[in-house]
């Protein structure tokens, strides 16, 4: 069986759902009855259904069927974090100079339009990584300091790819070999700094402190590049 019997599969599914012959939520006919609609092998269709399980598009639910999932595009980005977290160190590049995009939009936009509420989440998480001396806890801390200003814009889709370009592993990469030769101090005072500048609603220096702070990451990894090979399984 190719792989073009496969995507042929996938394409015609896909158009059923653009089309709106089966929407968010459906349930699917059986798998012999959309081969036969679609003009696809059993086979081709089982195996394009998997490949729609795997990017959140199809969801099984047993002894019950086939259903459309929600469709919410910011679970679909969920199928990018194993790439991420296998890359090399010059895709760890990249992908951190996409994150400097996205996180410098969310602290501009933090500093434009946080609640009162908002700040004082981002100044408890704050206080807590000043007095943290622990690798892991101060990378847990981290992480929660830029969930929270993913999730003051109004994007949900930046909030979600934001989570998939940090995650877990590829921090811990980062972190592990980082805190072996850097100074907390700097990560911490490179925190303050966008602290303080979305607490005095300056959209400019917000802008400029994320900036700063991942571009500090990006230029540690490109100067480190045998240390974040050595450090790829966490």
């Amino acid at each position: 069986m190719g792989n073009g019997k496969v995507d042929q599969a996938i394409e015609l599914v896909k158009d059923l759902i653009q089309s709106g012959s089966i929407r968010a939520g459906d349930r699917l006919p059986s798998e012999g009855d959309l081969a036969a609609q679609l003009g696809v092998s059993r086979n081709s269709l089982r195996e394009a259904m998997r490949a729609m399980q795997t990017m959140r598009i199809l969801e099984v639910r047993q002894g019950d069927g086939t259903y459309v999932s929600d469709l919410n595009p910011a679970n679909s980005m969920d199928v990018l974090r194993f790439a991420v977290d296998i890359s090399d160190t010059r895709s760890v590049v990249w992908y951190l100079e996409i994150r400097r995009l996205l996180e410098v939009s969310a602290a501009q936009e933090a500093a434009a339009r946080c609640s009162d509420e908002d700040l004082a989440q981002l100044q408890e998480v704050h206080a807590r990584l000043l007095a943290e001396d622990d690798g892991p806890g101060l990378m847990a801390l981290d992480a929660e300091f830029h969930d929270i200003l993913g999730r003051i814009g109004s994007n949900p889709i930046q909030a979600a790819l934001l989570r998939v370009i940090s995650a877990p592993t590829l921090r811990a990469r980062v972190w592990r070999q980082r805190l072996a030769v850097d100074s907390c101090d700097r990560i911490r005072n490179e925190h303050q700094a966008i602290l303080d500048a979305i607490a005095a609603r300056d959209v400019d220096g917000a802008r400029h402190a994320m900036w700063q702070h991942i571009n500090q990451v990006i230029l540690w990894v490109e100067g480190n590049p045998d240390s974040m090979a050595a450090g790829q399984t966490p």
